[in-house]
């Protein structure tokens, strides 16, 4: 079993992780109490929630403000040919009024980056599990009043499906009105440094990509493999642990309802199986863990590690 060592940028209890000579590593753009349960889970019950909150609480569930707790990092991969950076959160100084979490964030991303030795010059790929405003924030930095590429020599790997979908400004608006793809995809577009990739796309040698579709049309997961240690970086399939207890829930964000529970279930069954590290984009440090069976029936969440050390200790499984 990969357990985790060592203390994150920003304090966090989250990895690294080691796979052979694939290093992985949690960079932390923000974090905190979230969106509302009933906001970001729109088809949740009080009765459902009840039912979990004596283990959501206090690392998922924030006590004080009833909202969920929420991360926003990218996962670093390097082999000894590449670095990638896995999705890159919500950027600094973004004018996002409808997503006042993010809006005109002042976050120290890059020093957090650079702690771990990673200059934005250095990185190989920047793969995008898909286009929402909070994964491709740091596409681009505002550099004299102007968005230029923050990875200058980085090839940007985004899906196929998910590009023509969100191309279309009239999808985008559906989504979110902010001008996100105007400052953070666009720029990239025009320095020639996005790569369109399919289902399978192998980025490095054990480090490809697997369609996923469902929170939106293109979104791709990324699977670590060494030997029989397999780690699985799972996008926005989950939000919250508690939709893999209640994988049926869809979060508010998702395009394709339907599909998203069914690709949701259908990873978690996997998972189980083959007791892969699922690595989700927006769960609070330690972020990792693996899936089990909970009482009742219900999947859990083995977090490998303990909450931030800043909130009380909670290593129990999530079930």
């Amino acid at each position: 079993m990969v357990t985790p060592r060592g203390t994150a940028p920003g304090g966090s209890q989250a990895g690294p992780w080691l796979y052979g000579d694939i290093l992985i590593e949690r960079v932390l753009d923000f974090d905190g109490p979230g969106l509302d349960p009933f906001v970001l889970l729109p088809d949740l019950t009080p009765e459902i929630l009840e039912r979990h909150r004596h283990w959501l609480e206090p690392g998922l569930l924030d006590r004080a403000t009833g909202r969920l707790m929420s991360s926003f990092h990218s996962f670093i991969v390097r082999t000894p040919r590449s670095i990638t950076v896995v999705d890159t959160c919500g950027g600094n100084d973004k004018h996002r009024p409808n997503r006042p979490r993010y809006h005109m964030s002042r976050n120290p991303y890059l020093e957090r980056l650079a702690a771990i030795g990673v200059r934005p010059e250095d990185v190989d790929f920047v793969l995008c599990t898909h286009m929402h405003g909070d994964h491709v924030g740091w596409n681009t930095r505002l550099v004299e009043g102007k968005w230029v590429p923050t990875f200058p020599k980085a090839k940007y790997l985004v899906s196929r499906v998910e590009w023509n979908y969100w191309v279309d400004a009239a999808n985008r608006r559906a989504y979110n009105e902010d001008l996100y793809f105007e400052d953070s995809i666009l720029p990239v577009l025009e320095s020639g440094q996005i790569v369109l990739i399919d289902d399978g796309h192998e980025v490095d040698a054990g480090v490809r990509v697997e369609a996923s579709p469902g929170h939106t049309p293109g979104h791709l997961c990324v699977r670590i493999t060494r030997g029989a240690q397999e780690a699985v970086m799972s996008g926005d399939l989950m939000h919250n642990a508690l939709q893999i207890a209640e994988p049926s829930l869809n979060s508010c964000f998702c395009v394709d309802g339907e599909q998203s529970r069914r690709m949701r279930k259908a990873f978690l069954e996997r998972c189980f199986e083959s007791g892969s590290l699922v690595m989700p984009a927006h769960f609070p440090a330690p972020t990792a863990g693996r899936v089990v069976r909970g009482a009742a029936g219900y999947f859990g969440f083995a977090f490998e590690g303990s909450f931030d050390a800043s909130r009380p200790n909670d290593n129990r499984r999530v079930k």
